[in-house]
């Protein structure tokens, strides 16, 4: 059984992207990627699953529901079978397929489901499996390519006495499905040779995909062209009383005389790129590759419905950032040699706490696509800008896009070869609010951004040894020194007093760095810089050294395991750095999730993955912590999650500590939380005759209390005392709260 991990964790899917659909006992069940949402059609209410409450989170190839045995199937397309049954929180992962090292890994995809006698039919990339609904168990897996060998099954169809396996690789093969020995390959014989997507039964008629535009009918006997159509067909589907035929902006119905009853072409709202049509009490409900679903009664296709839950436009996170109550994240690309072609034209997605997910859409950003990285302004949330790695960078001022800043009306300059590919990258916001951001493949490579949007321009031909650098992370020091990373030039420092450049590199032997090539930047809450290169982790102390000392050298963090001492990340490429409240720090991974350290890195708190988390997918490409809450949001190549950390910015002074839950009544099994304090500060935790039961120091702006006595044992029932008292240097502000334990 898989985790439910709904207690601490929230997930921020976008179900625009439908790949299938099932219906039953009035519900419709959805795909789309790596996420279901199910409508009911009785009160049109909509109830999603994802990782959070136990689905694997794999990209979905196949969806199947079980009327009589109320059980839904959710087929991966690495070989993973979800099986939920009725209304359970429970989902049974079954690993069968995707654990047998008999079959490659790129012949285990789930493909279809067809449910026969009280067994489901899987239809698989290397053949066809059993799967006994009463005990939710694997029966027997059929090979039955020439010599037993694999075969790739699109879907079967049972019309007694046969079984039919339609594939793509070994024509249309048949058995007799009540035969005992219908494991051996033998008894399947080929009665069409050629290569088919798609079989079903309908009204007493097989229809076969051939060749992807061509629709083949046999009516027990003879084979013969039921249509060949202008466009590849998607899907073909048997519905209530229609047979569905569905390809790009085209739908159609086939009756069961297979006279065309009715053609749905372009449904306004929606993207014309359909996956999947079902047809339920007189209601059409067609699937979209953008759009969610698409519902509207059979005789009136004007008067349509959207299905689709709330969410982000897009899964494949490239950039998120946050501020207090909002997240922001945008969609763009770019390869591991920063190519950003082909452009992606997404938008750019918002979350509010408490309203859900909007969108800026694409049309509303000047021209620009391809957004690889978001900034949101600390001293004015309402305040971001958003970087395109082509097109410049987009002002956006209380959700609403200002202005494009490119070549034509600032200093940014395009790549040498080309006059309008800007590829904006990097940028964070100094202390008085000025923007300071990467411009890559151009002399003038660090731009600065006025709170009044004058630019000012730094040329870094000499410190990069050319103009043909490609420019990543951004981080500004506590004293305002900017640093950046190159992909090939290590870190570079600019010091705005001094207007002076400086250079932290690997091939000078003295800077300890694994590579030159540097994917994330971060500055600590001691003023550490810590470094993300494609070839692990490196730390840089008291960073403004660099000017002073050119043979400076970065750090690995090492620690002991098992008695061996281990270097933190080696070789890992780490995407993104994040800082919380404490000094923590989030540690984002292309290939093995993200970690959560202590402040000096020798302690891993949290290490999450797609085996012990709801992420769903490791390939984790950016980080972001709402202050005021403490949510860590991670975004993935696969959709983003949101964890429920306890860690928040310090505050300015002690006059809105709060703690909660207070009073702490019976059966509250959780932690205490103290927040609204300022950074090291002393919380003493005492009894009202003064014995102390707690005590810690704070290096941000919450903690968490146990309600133990030190670990030991449950306080007793009663009122107890926090004595918070502030750093001496800051005049050692103070304050006295109360909190009631009811056991």
């Amino acid at each position: 059984m898989s985790q439910d991990f709904s207690e601490n964790w929230t997930a921020h899917y976008s179900y625009n992207r439908v790949s299938d659909m099932t219906s039953g006992n009035d519900r419709v069940y959805v795909a789309s990627e790596n996420a279901v949402f199910i409508y009911n059609t009785l009160d049109e209410s909509i109830e999603t699953r994802t990782t959070v409450n136990g689905l694997s989170g794999n990209v979905i190839s196949a969806i199947y529901y079980s009327e009589g045995f109320d059980t839904l199937f959710i087929g991966y397309e690495n070989g993973v079978i979800d099986v939920v049954v009725g209304n359970s929180t429970d989902v049974l992962t079954v690993v069968d397929i995707f654990n047998k090292p008999a079959i490659p890994p790129d012949r285990k995809r789930i493909n279809h489901f067809e449910e026969y006698n009280g067994f489901v039919y899987i239809s698989s990339s290397f053949g066809i499996s059993l799967f006994e609904l009463s005990q939710l168990e694997f029966d027997d897996s059929y090979f039955i390519g020439n010599g037993g060998g694999l075969l790739d099954i699109g879907s079967v169809a049972i019309q007694e006495p046969y079984i039919y396996a339609a594939s793509i690789d070994g024509g249309v093969r048949r058995a007799l499905v009540a035969n005992d020995n219908i494991i051996d390959f033998n008894n399947w014989e080929t009665i069409r040779t050629g290569s088919y997507q798609e079989i079903v039964s309908f009204n007493d008629d097989l229809y076969l995909q051939e060749d992807n535009q061509i629709l083949i009918s046999q009516n027990g006997v003879d084979y013969s062209i039921f249509e060949s159509y202008p466009e590849t067909v998607i899907d073909i589907r048997p519905n209530e009383d229609f047979l569905s035929v569905t390809y790009n902006a085209t739908v159609l119905l086939y009756d069961e005389n297979q006279n065309l009853a009715q053609t749905y072409g372009a449904i306004e709202g929606f993207t014309t790129r359909y996956t999947t049509t079902l047809t339920l009490q007189g209601e059409i409900f067609v699937g979209t590759l953008g759009s969610g679903v698409a519902r509207f009664s059979s005789n009136n296709i004007s008067d349509v419905a959207r299905l689709l839950p709330n969410g982000p436009l897009e899964n494949e996170h490239f950039d998120v950032a946050a501020s207090a109550g909002n997240v922001w994240s945008v969609f763009g690309d770019f390869d591991v040699s920063y190519n950003p072609f082909p452009l992606k034209t997404q938008g750019i997605s918002r979350y509010e706490e408490g309203l859900g997910w909007s969108f800026i859409n694409p049309g509303d950003l000047f021209g620009a696509t391809n957004f690889v990285h978001v900034a949101v302004n600390p001293l004015d949330p309402t305040q971001l800008y958003a970087s395109s790695f082509n097109g410049g960078l987009v002002e956006v001022l209380d959700a609403t896009p200002s202005i494009l800043y490119d070549e034509n009306n600032s200093s940014l300059s395009p790549v040498s070869s080309t006059i309008d590919d800007v590829r904006v990258n990097g940028g964070a916001f100094d202390a008085e609010g000025n923007f300071w951001v990467t411009n890559a493949r151009s002399p003038l490579g660090l731009h600065k951004v006025s709170p009044a949007g004058q630019f000012s321009s730094f040329n870094t031909e000499e410190i990069l040894a050319g103009s043909d650098a490609n420019l990543d992370a951004l981080a500004i020091g506590l004293d305002g020194v900017v640093f950046f990373g190159t992909d090939t030039r290590g870190v570079i420092a600019y010091n705005p007093a001094t207007n002076e450049f400086a250079r932290l590199a690997g091939e000078d032997g003295a800077a300890n760095l694994p590579i030159d090539d540097i994917r994330s930047l971060a500055i600590d809450r001691n003023g550490a810089l810590w470094i993300g290169t494609r070839l692990g982790l490196r730390v840089l102390f008291g960073p403004s050294q660099i000017f002073e000392n050119p043979q400076i050298s970065a750090n690995a963090i090492i620690f002991l395991e098992d008695g061996l001492a281990q270097e933190l990340l080696n070789d890992q490429v780490i995407t993104d750095i994040i800082v919380d409240g404490a000094n923590n720090k989030w540690l984002a991974t292309a290939d093995s999730g993200v970690f959560y350290v202590s402040p000096n890195g020798q302690e891993t708190i949290f290490h999450f993955t797609t085996d012990n988390s709801p992420l769903p997918s490791n390939t984790v490409q950016s980080v972001a912590i709402d202050p005021e809450t403490g949510s860590v949001y991670f975004g993935t190549v696969r959709g983003m999650v949101s964890f429920d950390g306890t860690s928040t910015a310090p505050a300015d002074n002690l006059e809105n500590v709060l703690i909660y839950p207070n009073p702490v009544r019976p059966g509250f099994n959780g932690n205490v939380r103290i927040e609204g304090l300022t950074a090291r500060t002393n919380v003493k935790i005492t009894d009202l005759v003064g014995n102390l039961v707690y005590e810690e120091n704070t290096t941000g702006g919450s903690i968490e209390w146990d309600t133990t006595a030190f670990g030991r044992h449950k306080v007793a029932s009663g009122v107890y005392l926090l004595l918070i008292t502030g750093p001496p240097e800051e005049m050692q502000e103070t304050t006295i709260e109360k909190v009631m334990i009811i056991r």
